[in-house]
């Protein structure tokens, strides 16, 4: 595990108008994983983080790591995996996939996991939210924001005209929660856009290292991109928010 050795600038609050000017922020936390497949997601309970992988089925699995970037162990998941989630309110794992469902870990060292919703969004590459509370699934598409219900799957409510990259690959369904903001991003730009939970835009960021959209999560206070290892060794970059 590393710790960068650069200091953070200060974040640089922006209105509608554009970006001028604004020097890229450094990440101050990141560690390396190499996720068999590729690197898809990560979150935390509190104690540890974990990280799942995508890109084929029978490859799936969850790493379980320190919060110092220590691998524990690499649990084998058989599923596509898009994201992981942490459910305070459950205590549980929570997997968005490519089949479209979401699915609850019930027990991680079996690999044992449980069918939650089917087809609840409608892009099978999308990456999505789920707020601290564990109220709400946050899913993005090309901008749109929906929440839907974690207790029974009804759409909550819908935002429209969030700030993205074009394409996926560039974070146009990819999205991230905290307490009080909803973090989307542009990785062709380097950009990360900050808005509150009515979808007001408070800032933007320009980053420097992870470029690897669909890994766009938020665990333990950071904000994290990741480098994609693609069948290889990747790296995470979390940045403090």
């Amino acid at each position: 595990m590393k710790k960068s050795k650069m200091i953070t600038i200060a974040l640089f609050v922006l209105g509608a108008g554009g970006l001028t000017g604004q020097p890229a922020i450094n990440p101050d936390f990141y560690f390396s994983e190499h996720p068999g497949t590729h690197n898809m997601g990560i979150t935390s309970d509190g104690n540890y983080y974990y990280t799942c992988n995508g890109g084929k089925t029978y490859e799936g699995k969850i790493g379980k790591f320190s919060l110092n970037g220590n691998l524990i162990e690499h649990y084998s998941i058989e599923l596509d995996m898009r994201n992981i989630m942490y459910n305070a309110s459950d205590k549980h794992l929570y997997i968005n996939c490519y089949d479209q469902n979401i699915y609850r870990i019930t027990d991680l060292e079996s690999g044992a996991f449980q069918l939650v919703f089917s087809n609840l969004y409608n892009n099978p590459q999308a990456s999505l939210g789920l707020d601290v509370r564990g109220r709400y699934f946050y899913y993005l598409d090309d901008g749109t924001l929906s929440l839907y219900n974690v207790s029974d799957g009804k759409l909550k409510n819908r935002i429209y005209g969030l700030e993205c990259g074009d394409e996926l690959a560039s974070g146009s369904h990819s999205v991230a929660v905290t307490k009080k903001n909803i973090i989307t991003t542009d990785t062709e730009k380097q950009l990360l856009y900050v808005y509150d939970l009515k979808g007001k835009l408070k800032e933007t960021i320009s980053f420097g290292k992870g470029d690897y959209a669909y890994s766009l999560s938020y665990a333990n206070g950071y904000i994290f991109l990741a480098t994609d290892g693609n069948y290889s060794n990747g790296m995470w970059y979390g940045y403090k928010y």
